[in-house]
C-alpha cells in the first residue's frame, strides 16, 4: 500500500509551518496552528502570494477560530469559525488575506486513499461529492468533535504504536462521515434548484473538468446535451458572463499556476493547454493578462 500513495508536496504559502507538520509514510499530511498563544505576524509567518497554486491532491482545512479568505477557482471564498473547507485535486487557489487571531488546521490526503478508509460504497458516494471545492459549517458542538478527532490523528503518528497507520485509518474514517453528512444536505438542496440553475452548475462542473482540453463552446454544449445558443442564455443568465468568459478565465488560471513553476518552459506549458503553438498560447495570454507569459515568468522571479 505504500508504494501505490504518493503525496505529492503541499506548498503551505497562506499558513505558518513549522514543528507542527506531521507526514505518515506519504499517507497524510497534517499542519496546524491550532495552539499558538499569540496572534499571528501575518507579515512575517503568511506571505503575500500573488501567484496562484494548483493542488494535485485532495485538501481540507478546518477553521476552529477567526477567519481567512481566500480566491478559489475565480471565487472568492471566506473561511470562519467552525467551517470545513474541501477542495479537490485540479482546485486552483490563492490566499488573499488571514485574521491574526485565524486558527487553522490542514489534512491532505492521496486521493487513492478513499477507499482504503471506509466501506466502498461509502467511498465511492465520498468521490462523488468531491467534484468541486465545497464549504460546510458545523455547530460548537461538532467541531469540538471533529478537532477532537484531529488531535487522536496527530497522537497517534507521535505515539509511533504498532498498526499506527490503521488506527489512524480509522480517525480518518470517522471524520470522512460527518463531511458525507454534510454532503447529503448538500445533495438535497440541489435537488431543489430550477432546470436552468442545474445546467448552469453541470457547465461549470463540466468546465472544471475539461478547460485545458476544450475551449470550444460546442464541446460542452453537446456534453449537456443542448445548444451553444441555449447553453449561452443560460449561463448569462445565472452568472452575468458569456461561457466563453469562464473557459477562458479557467485556463489563464491555469496558465498562472504552471508558469509560476520554475521546471516548465512557456512551449511545454502552450503543449499542456492543448494550443496549437506557443506563439498562439502568448497572444491568447496577453490578450487577458497585458503581458506575454515569459515576462509574467520573470515577474514571478522578481517576487519571489
Amino acid at each position: 500500500m505504500e508504494n501505490e500513495l504518493k503525496l505529492t508536496e503541499l506548498k503551505l504559502d497562506m499558513l505558518p509551518s513549522g514543528d507542527r507538520k506531521l507526514v505518515l509514510e506519504n499517507f497524510v499530511l497534517f499542519d496546524d496552528n491550532l495552539d499558538s498563544t499569540e496572534d499571528l505576524d501575518l507579515d512575517g509567518l503568511v506571505p503575500t502570494q500573488p501567484f496562484p497554486i494548483k493542488l494535485t491532491f485532495p485538501l481540507i482545512m478546518i477553521c476552529a477560530q477567526g477567519e481567512m479568505t481566500l480566491r478559489i477557482n475565480l471565487e472568492e471564498v471566506k473561511l470562519q469559525k467552525n467551517e470545513i473547507l474541501t477542495m479537490v485535486p485540479g482546485t486552483i487557489g490563492e490566499h488573499i488575506s488571514m485574521s491574526k487571531d485565524c486558527r487553522v488546521a490542514i489534512m491532505a490526503i492521496p486521493e487513492d486513499a478513499f477507499p482504503l478508509l471506509m466501506k466502498m460504497e461509502n467511498s465511492l458516494k465520498f468521490r462523488e461529492h468531491m467534484k468541486r471545492p465545497l464549504k460546510f459549517h458545523y455547530t460548537d458542538g461538532e467541531m469540538a468533535h471533529l478537532i477532537m478527532l484531529y488531535r487522536m490523528m496527530r497522537s497517534a503518528i507521535k505515539l509511533q504504536l504498532p498498526y499506527t497507520k490503521e488506527i489512524l485509518m480509522n480517525y480518518m474514517e470517522a471524520m470522512t462521515y460527518f463531511c458525507i453528512t454534510k454532503f447529503e444536505t448538500l445533495a438535497n438542496e440541489d435537488a431543489k434548484l430550477s432546470r436552468g440553475e442545474m445546467l448552469f452548475h453541470q457547465f461549470m462542473d463540466e468546465v472544471r473538468r475539461n478547460y485545458t482540453k476544450e475551449r470550444q463552446l460546442g464541446f460542452y454544449a453537446d456534453k449537456l446535451c443542448i445548444t451553444s445558443k441555449y447553453l449561452s442564455r443560460i449561463v448569462k443568465q445565472y452568472s452575468n458572463r458569456q461561457p466563453s468568459e469562464w473557459i477562458r478565465d479557467y485556463v489563464v488560471l491555469e496558465s498562472k499556476a504552471l508558469l509560476r513553476q520554475n521546471d516548465l518552459t512557456v512551449q511545454q506549458i502552450s503543449d499542456q493547454l492543448n494550443f496549437p503553438n506557443p506563439s498562439f498560447f502568448g497572444k491568447y495570454f496577453k490578450a487577458v493578462v497585458g503581458c506575454s507569459p515569459r515576462q509574467y515568468q520573470l515577474q514571478k522571479s522578481e517576487n519571489n
